[in-house]
């Protein structure tokens, strides 16, 4: 499966569905416009469509990613609802020693009451 990627001068992501090691594996970097975030969600939603998501591990690189304005949050926000309705075995966030990502990544995930989510500090 090809992967998808999306990238420009403020961020963007890559979508990358590893069927061997049945990892969704997704880099999100810099900050996203809306209509990114949108793009975002159409290109996930084609991505995963094809798979048994229950059998899947999503890991999702927050290494570079900057912090969320008020404005995305509602985009962050529906984006971890995709996660949890996808129905995946486990969802992992990679992140730097960053307090407020991890605290923003934390609040959303409680808000949709995602399951099996872990974030991982380097």
């Amino acid at each position: 499966m090809a992967k998808i990627e999306n990238m420009t001068d403020n961020g963007g992501y890559v979508i990358d569905v590893k069927v061997t090691s049945k990892t969704v594996y997704m880099n999100v970097v810099g900050a996203f416009t809306p209509d990114q975030a949108d793009k975002f969600h159409q290109d996930y939603e084609k991505q995963i469509g094809s798979i048994s998501t229950i059998d899947y591990v999503l890991q999702v690189d927050c290494k570079d990613m900057k912090v969320i304005n008020q404005e995305m949050t509602p985009k962050l926000t529906q984006s971890f609802e995709l996660y949890k309705k996808s129905g995946f075995k486990k969802i992992e966030f990679l992140i730097n020693n960053n307090v407020v990502i991890k605290m923003q990544l934390n609040r959303i995930a409680k808000t949709v009451d995602l399951p099996n989510y872990e974030i991982i500090g380097a």
